[in-house]
């Protein structure tokens, strides 16, 4: 202000507050007194300036930014899930292209270390293949029988995103239809919690050392140690059991093998409990559903509204009634107005309508709803294209907008396989060896050896394609040039098994060439016999 009407004054002034802003910024780093340069403490560090004055930060470490505030953020988060819109939108669209109809594994173990020939190699794949398969495909591998290993994917996948984490806990259970006992069965992350605590993010200080952060239980160095478990939800209504907490270790004394997977993503270091995929839009969504609520209510109230009709005389009936008959009235509050379609109302004697304007117009309600709705999806990682499944630019934007996706997709699946399909992947197999169902010698022995028959990739859905055919054009291109191999290109294409492809084309090219052969010698023998 003091620059418009003096700029010299404005000068002084300016150079003023920047040489107490140095000053209160701190001790240069030769450590004479006297004015520092400029630096963060002028800039985003200042505590002067206008438009960082009032800024209140939170400068606590994981555990007080994050896991304290773990059960609201998971009750906000799936209210928002379960109201729908963006909220819901998100999450399923994640799930969708990363676990999708399931994970598939593919075991590549490692032939060199294990000195075994292609062809030895490569049956022992396919029978590890089968026998997980005869696991995976039956709701005996999940302890409440009720889904198959792929179904458990996308239940835990989604459970994680829409409450912060999920934890898979293993178990032994036999059943008559497979000859495996081990099961999966999945916790939702509110019984996960510190003991006494009736579902609270809370911490406590153990004797040894030792702290459990919201049911997670570590050492004095940071080693998560074991996981605290309720008997039951902390937060159920209707179940009215006693509640009571087990510790459980997080891996076994005798094998080192995880007795429990927490499934999680990871913002900080030291960070103990997940965060909900829309923790960061819970202001922003909640805000952006009363806006659509509110336009859709005036709307819709809008359209109901047609006339009013003013009397002299007295009806004998006080204000405006429903515009629905009795039988159809769904509140017995005279308070509230039950409005129709096309509506007349009466009023009341000396009550009068000045205007009444049925039609609705909002310009920039389209603008603003498209902004809003760009800056959440931004803020989710998903481009407001994938997101709405609303495409409407050219092949190169769209592709361009799918390409983006899908890198987080490959983040978010390779995440998910490391902390939940490989480990229940291995948990089976150990079962598998020691029951004698494989022969794998040496898995027990030496750990690089048990590695190399555990080496398994998985596949999961592809991209999906814009234009197929340049996509395949450019597939083979990549082919030819040696930057990719058919097998590659398979599985990112569509999600198949190469081998499995040829294998079934070629019974596909015998039996083809077998009908030509047929319908050749048919053709000879009818010309033999008109000759």
């Amino acid at each position: 202000m003091i620059y418009l009407f003096s700029p010299k004054r404005g000068n002084e002034a300016y150079s003023r507050r920047m040489e107490r802003e140095k000053q209160a910024s701190g001790t240069p780093a030769n450590g004479k007194n006297g004015p520092i340069m400029d630096s963060y403490g002028s800039h985003g560090a200042s505590s002067t300036l206008n438009a960082l004055v009032g800024w209140i930060t939170d400068p606590g470490n994981a555990e007080d930014s994050i896991d304290l505030y773990s059960s609201t953020l998971r009750k906000r988060a799936r209210d928002l899930y379960e109201g729908g819109g963006l909220a819901r939108s998100g999450p399923q669209t994640l799930k969708t292209s990363v676990v999708a109809w399931g994970i598939i594994p593919k075991p590549k173990i490692d032939g060199e270390v294990l000195k075994m020939t292609e062809q030895k190699k490569e049956e022992a794949e396919r029978q590890i293949a089968r026998e997980f398969k005869l696991w995976a495909n039956n709701s005996m591998c999940d302890a409440e029988r009720q889904q198959n290993f792929y179904g458990l994917q996308q239940l835990a996948f989604l459970s994680m995103l829409m409450s912060g984490d999920v934890f898979a806990l293993f178990g032994m259970k036999p059943n008559k239809r497979t000859p495996y006992q081990t099961t999966v069965r999945l916790l939702e992350s509110d019984r996960i919690c510190t003991p006494d605590s009736s579902g609270d993010s809370i911490s406590q200080d153990l004797d040894n050392g030792g702290r459990i952060i919201d049911g997670v239980e570590i050492n004095k160095e940071g080693e998560v140690v074991r996981y605290h478990v309720s008997s039951r939800s902390p937060l159920a209504s209707t179940d009215g059991s006693e509640l009571t907490w087990t510790a459980i270790d997080a891996f076994g004394s005798n094998t080192g093998l995880p007795n429990m997977l927490h499934i999680m993503t990871y913002e900080r270091p030291e960070q103990r409990r997940g965060v909900p995929f829309v923790s960061a839009e819970i202001e922003s969504l909640k805000q952006f559903s009363r806006y659509m609520n509110s336009e859709l209510a005036a709307n819709v109230v809008s359209a109901m509204l047609t006339c009013f009709i003013t009397s002299q005389e007295d009806d004998g009936h006080f204000g405006m009634e429903d515009a629905v008959n009795e039988e159809d009235k769904v509140s017995d509050d005279d308070l509230n107005l039950e409005l129709a379609p096309g509506a007349i109302y009466s009023l009341p004697p000396g009550k009068d309508i000045k205007e009444v304007n049925p039609l609705r117009s909002n310009a920039q309600f389209e603008s603003f709803v498209n902004t809003t709705i760009t800056m959440i999806a931004a803020s989710m990682g998903i481009p407001k294209e994938v997101i709405l499944k609303k495409y409407e630019s050219n092949y190169t934007a769209a592709r361009a907008a799918l390409l983006d996706f899908w890198r987080s997709v490959r983040v978010y699946r390779t995440s998910f396989v490391n902390q939940f399909c490989q480990p229940i992947y291995e948990q089976w197999l150990s079962e598998a060896v020691a029951a004698g169902r494989i022969d794998a010698p040496g898995f027990f022995d030496d750990p690089i050896i048990r590695q190399a028959w555990c080496e398994c990739i998985w596949m999961g859905a592809s991209m999906g394609h814009v234009d197929p055919l340049k996509e395949v054009n450019a597939a083979e291109a990549r082919i030819r040039n040696n930057i990719s191999t058919q097998e590659q290109e398979a599985s990112e294409y569509n999600g198949n098994d190469w081998a499995a492809n040829f294998l079934q084309r070629k019974k596909e090219v015998a039996a083809q060439t077998e009908l030509i052969n047929i319908a050749q010698a048919g053709q000879t023998q009818n010309q033999g016999g008109k000759t």
